[in-house]
């Protein structure tokens, strides 16, 4: 596990603070207060992984872990504040589907090409997803996060034509899963469903 100066650490979550004190200030007169701090602290945990991630290649068992317990709790009062039963399900589906998911993709890709191409943290954080967003929108939360990332490699391979992306490039996938999760939870929050 890389380590890394407390200072350093101390910035990432000053960064994520800010970034979710934004969120709450702009949906502040949009949403009652037990949305408005739940997608407070999502906002906060996608940011401090995003950051983390884009850093360091890595996402914090400390707080990915967390994050798919207050999912659980979120989906239960936001959207399911009668029936606790339904919400846990939904949430646990989501949880245990998305990892499932992620970990199957990451044994696969380890065996036949011999090397990791997704982290335990990818399969913590796919888990997170599921528990906030239940099951239903898993496809398309993962497609954007691909298809964000692929513009981000393609845009860094015109920019700088040299810049060595190869097929073995490391890539922080959670910096490009993480957002999409808040995107679905606030897309969610108003109604919209692109699934």
């Amino acid at each position: 596990m890389p380590s890394y100066p407390a200072t350093s650490e101390t910035a990432t979550l000053a960064l994520a603070l800010l970034f979710a004190g934004g969120v709450v200030l702009g949906l502040a007169s949009l949403l009652p207060v037990p949305t408005l701090a739940a997608t407070g602290l999502l906002a906060f945990a996608m940011a401090a992984i995003t950051i983390n991630d884009i850093r360091y290649f890595l996402i914090p068992d400390r707080i990915s872990l967390p994050t798919v317990l207050l999912g659980a709790v979120a989906n239960i009062v936001v959207f399911h504040g009668g029936d606790w039963r339904a919400g846990l399900t939904e949430s646990a589906i989501g949880a245990g589907l998305a990892a499932g998911v992620f970990y199957a993709l990451r044994v696969f890709y380890h065996r036949f090409r011999g090397f990791e191409g997704l982290g335990l943290g990818d399969v913590k954080l796919a888990a997170a997803a599921g528990s906030w967003l239940g099951y239903a929108p898993l496809a398309m939360v993962v497609l954007t996060a691909t298809l964000a990332a692929l513009v981000v490699v393609l845009l860094v391979t015109a920019i700088r034509p040299g810049s060595g992306i190869s097929a073995t490039t490391h890539i922080p996938f959670g910096s490009f899963l993480a957002p999409a999760i808040l995107l679905f939870w606030i897309l969610r929050l108003f109604g919209f469903s692109l699934i």
